[in-house]
């Protein structure tokens, strides 16, 4: 299954335009606030393709437990499926956030955020099951790790830095995506972008594509957007489940434990 599964990979690369751009994360890494942006810049830039539908897709590449209309991924393949030859044509962003923060965000997504959600008697359990918990966090980034090569570029982006400098941050994508757009243009991109104001356009059901489960904060796509959240949500015991756990990840992404 494997063997075969890689080469229905190395077919798709070639569904795709040579050079074609990949926004590539976990889920409730900030993926949706990076597009936001992304297609801001876009707008503001003269890039030819700027129009196109396939000019940078974003993607949780199979990572995702549950859609929001309630479609329920393998939680296994992950797991199974370690090559990444479906990219080997593209050029990829990786985006992460610190695996702590990502697990009890991902936690109410997958709770309170779709059809048909997922039920665990308590954030614990979620956090300590194996496949669905914070070991799949730590096995999405050591794949990605492992096949950072394959794709024809590959940017890493922390959602951390994004919060701290994010023009600067902003600056490495307008390079990378070839947008040229200018820094004034950037920065008032990342002003416009700030979490509590998205938080309000999605209150108000100003945001496209965001689907409304409730108004209560942990029921909300732009959920608290901050650094180490997790110390309040977590307790000690989970807490150091997940260092225990941080210690398989790659150093490559540099997350302190």
């Amino acid at each position: 299954m494997l063997f075969w599964r890689n080469i229905k990979d190395f077919v798709l690369s070639f569904y795709y335009p040579k050079g074609q751009y990949f926004l590539v994360s976990f889920p409730k890494t900030g993926r949706t606030w990076l597009m936001h942006m992304i297609n801001q810049m876009k707008d503001l830039s003269n890039h030819p393709l700027k129009n196109k539908d396939y000019f940078i897709f974003n993607d949780h590449d199979n990572s995702e437990l549950i859609i929001e209309d309630g479609t329920r991924n393998n939680p296994l393949d992950v797991f199974y499926f370690t090559g990444r030859n479906r990219y080997r044509r593209s050029k990829v962003i990786f985006l992460i956030r610190d695996p702590r923060d990502v697990v009890v965000s991902h936690f109410h997504q997958v709770t309170k955020r779709a059809k048909n959600p997922f039920v665990f008697n308590s954030i614990s359990d979620f956090v300590r099951d194996e496949s669905l918990g914070f070991n799949r966090i730590i096995q999405f980034y050591n794949l990605w790790y492992k096949n950072k090569s394959i794709p024809i570029d590959f940017l890493l982006l922390k959602y951390e830095d994004l919060l701290e400098g994010g023009v600067e941050e902003l600056q490495k994508i307008n390079n990378y995506l070839s947008l040229n757009i200018s820094i004034s243009d950037i920065e008032k991109v990342y002003k416009n972008s700030f979490a509590n104001k998205m938080r309000k356009k999605e209150l108000d059901n100003q945001l496209d594509g965001f689907k409304d489960f409730g108004k209560q904060i942990n029921q909300l796509k732009v959920r608290n957007a901050k650094i180490g959240g997790y110390v309040n949500e977590l307790s000690e015991k989970d807490i150091s489940y997940s260092n225990e756990k941080m210690k398989k990840l790659s150093p490559y992404f540099n997350y302190e434990i």
